[in-house]
């Protein structure tokens, strides 16, 4: 259990970028007024990256951390951990958000928005995703989330009783009810945030980490050809309709097929080496970084990129436009996860580093 995961590592860059390709088709498109980038439509399904950060975490708290359950002096560093993990860089990307919406006063400025709303999206309190997305940082709504679940984990390392952990199994019990629309929570935006089905998903991660720390599996290959082959499944269904799942959730067509991915792959990597290029996990290091920024700097970005071409009149000049602007679509792609990785190495490592020697040495 003690041993580095790799392969987790890459997958969180993964992720990332599966969120960024999703989230490119969108922006790139608005910002470059052409709707025929066929290379980023083909990762429409790249919303699906949330689930795989939800079923990841959920595996990474329970394997780092199961030892410290029911701990109370392992509490503390467990909160101060979990704190520099999401706090500091988000604050940094937000309070240049808010910096720069000062200089604007249309719709979507945050004079626009109340005190309450600020202190929210500050706090990463649960609230209304178009709010976060029009105002503030679009996918800190995921972090919400992040920040839920380190919360009641952090209380099971700090008192875990037989009350607490029935709250717990009702928790989970009420999210399934939630899945089939049977649990009377009407529309409320906080109830159906603490019983959504993302959360049921970290529960999904910290199931796997249990089932690698409780048994010993053989076919660890297997259960990714598997995982591989769920999730292509739910893709196309996603994309085409084809098979009659319509009712099924997100946890259930990719939080599951994650899960098995998850479980076979650390099966596989603590059974035999395996050599994994430094650039992945670098990536994967730098996930953090490349998903808060994402949204800034495909925006700017492409807005660059759409004053050069108007300035110059390439289109023009050029006789298959489909094919220039793809290719441009994939230009802003990459620099966009150069940008996060300038993020991460100059911003993101020296922050947590030193709050860590700083703060963290003070406490132990």
């Amino acid at each position: 259990m003690n041993k580095k995961l790799n392969l987790l590592q890459v997958y969180r860059g993964i992720a990332a970028l599966m969120v960024i390709l999703h989230h490119g088709n969108g922006i790139v498109s608005r910002e470059l007024h052409q709707n025929d980038l066929y290379l980023l439509q083909v990762f429409h399904f790249g919303w699906i990256g949330v689930d795989f950060f939800f079923v990841l975490s959920g595996f990474i708290i329970f394997y780092i951390h199961q030892s410290d359950i029911g701990k109370p002096d392992k509490f503390t560093p467990f909160v101060f951990k979990r704190f520099i993990r999401v706090y500091p860089l988000y604050w940094s990307i937000l309070g240049i958000k808010i910096l720069v919406s000062l200089f604007n006063t249309g719709q979507d400025s945050i004079y626009q928005r109340s005190a309450d709303e600020i202190i929210k999206a500050i706090l990463l309190v649960p609230q209304d995703r178009s709010i976060l997305e029009s105002s503030f940082i679009g996918v800190s709504w995921t972090l919400s989330y992040e920040v839920f679940f380190y919360c009641i984990f952090g209380f099971l390392i700090f008192k875990n009783t037989k009350i607490y952990q029935a709250i717990i199994f009702a928790w989970i019990i009420g999210i399934i009810f939630n899945i089939f629309n049977i649990l009377p929570i009407g529309k409320s935006y906080l109830p159906n945030f603490i019983f959504s089905p993302h959360n049921l998903e970290f529960v999904l991660g910290c199931l796997a980490a249990y089932t690698i720390y409780k048994y010993q599996f053989k076919f660890g290959a297997s259960l990714i050809y598997a995982s591989i082959f769920l999730l292509m499944i739910s893709v196309i269904n996603t994309k085409y309709g084809e098979f009659n799942v319509s009712g099924i959730s997100s946890l259930v067509a990719y939080g599951i097929p994650f899960t098995l991915l998850i479980i076979g792959s650390v099966h596989l990597e603590v059974s035999k080496a395996i050599n994994v290029s430094p650039i992945l996990i670098y990536l994967g290091n730098a996930s953090y970084s490349i998903y808060l920024t994402h949204g800034f700097f495909l925006s700017n970005i492409s807005k660059i990129f759409n004053k050069l071409i108007e300035k110059f009149n390439i289109l023009h000049l050029i006789q298959n436009h489909t094919i220039y602007c793809n290719a441009i679509a994939s230009i802003i792609i990459i620099l966009t996860v150069l940008m996060g990785c300038v993020v991460h190495s100059y911003i993101e490592k020296p922050l947590i580093g030193n709050l860590r020697k700083k703060v963290f040495a003070k406490m132990t």
